[in-house]
């Protein structure tokens, strides 16, 4: 992989992986690396991931049949299939092979920084959904489901209600992340201009100021990723009155 230096002006970097199939690169830092990938079982019926730190593996679209391995241990070979917006970590330097099990999917690869990831407990071979943790409000009327939180950083999703406009607001430390799962989301940022959230989701630095607006009639989800932040590190920009 390349570093991009500003994946708020740069479109993704795409690798083929045999046509249609691809990767692309969403996001490549220090703190962050965000990556997807497109698949048809035409092309790529069989994937293998086998990563050197923790990656976070959430299948947007589609099927998949995942068979994890851990190298250098005697324990044995596991397995699960993967549905529409389920989530799972691949250990560090385990062996991970992929069957499609629908005529295409897309999945997000997320991994953080590796000088964090060091002291987080590996994480378990568990299927993670909104199926399989509480829901939690935050943010007014925001409901989160708390994928997974460690050293590393946090992975939830998160539900907007119909015409919903949030309070800007900017993350003193964290990068963060957005990928619409459904509909259509739209950002706001300190100069109240609005854009349509890409389809390959969002970058926002730390200390850019950001909204999210679901102005439709239906609820959006979205999945959102964040490097570790400190004590209060969200600060909300208020409106001065006149």
């Amino acid at each position: 992989m390349v570093n991009v230096s500003d994946q708020n002006i740069l479109d993704p970097l795409d690798y083929d992986l045999g046509a249609p199939s691809k990767h692309l690169i969403i996001h490549q830092q220090d703190d962050l690396r965000i990556a997807h990938e497109h698949l048809f079982q035409s092309a790529t019926p069989v994937r293998f991931y086998h990563y050197p730190a923790n990656t976070f593996l959430f299948v947007m679209k589609g099927e998949l049949y995942l068979q994890h391995h851990q190298q250098d241990t005697e324990s044995p070979s596991q397995e699960t299939a993967l549905k529409k917006h389920q989530g799972i970590w691949l250990a560090a330097n385990s062996i991970n092979c992929v069957n499609l099990l629908s005529a295409s999917a897309e999945v997000c690869l997320v991994q953080f920084s590796p000088l964090h990831d060091l002291s987080d407990t590996p994480p378990p071979f568990k299927k993670m959904s909104s199926g399989s943790v509480e829901s939690q409000t935050a943010r007014g009327q925001i409901k989160t489901w708390p994928l997974w939180e460690g050293e590393s950083g946090q992975i939830c999703l998160e539900l907007y209600p119909p015409q919903y406009k949030e309070t800007l607001y900017y993350h003193k430390k964290a990068t963060q992340y957005f990928l619409p799962l459904n509909g259509t989301a739209f950002l706001s940022d300190k100069t109240k201009q609005t854009e349509v959230c890409p389809i390959f989701g969002k970058i926002i630095p730390h200390k850019q100021p950001r909204a999210v607006i679901n102005p439709n009639k239906d609820s959006i989800t979205m999945l959102s990723v964040m490097t570790p932040q400190s004590t209060k590190g969200r600060v909300l920009l208020l409106t001065r009155s006149t």
